[in-house]
């Protein structure tokens, strides 16, 4: 699978605590269930994901597009991955 690093981000000004970007470290190998919004490693990590688990083409265009829909008002609150993962593939041609 593909992995877009933090040069791909459309945003800047995210945390770099936790795993680096350039990490291979990205696939943990443990569930975790929420994903913190400002933390760039775990940003990275949810939109690669999320361009896998839905078979999207690996764009750059597509990558900023669930970053962007990540940082989504209507998400603003929202922390489960599977919640905003769900939000994000109901609204992918919507919006």
């Amino acid at each position: 699978m593909y992995q877009f690093n933090s040069e791909d981000l459309a945003y800047a000004g995210y945390l770099k605590k936790g795993i680096t970007s350039n990490s291979n470290d990205l696939n943990v190998d443990y569930p975790q269930i929420t994903v913190d919004k400002i933390v760039e490693a775990e940003v990275l990590q949810f939109c690669n994901q999320f361009l896998n688990d839905y078979k999207l083409p690996k764009t750059k265009g597509n990558f900023q597009k669930v970053e962007t829909f990540l940082q989504h008002a209507v998400l603003e609150h929202e922390t489960n991955k599977e919640k905003i993962a769900d939000w994000i593939a109901s609204n992918w041609i919507k919006i």
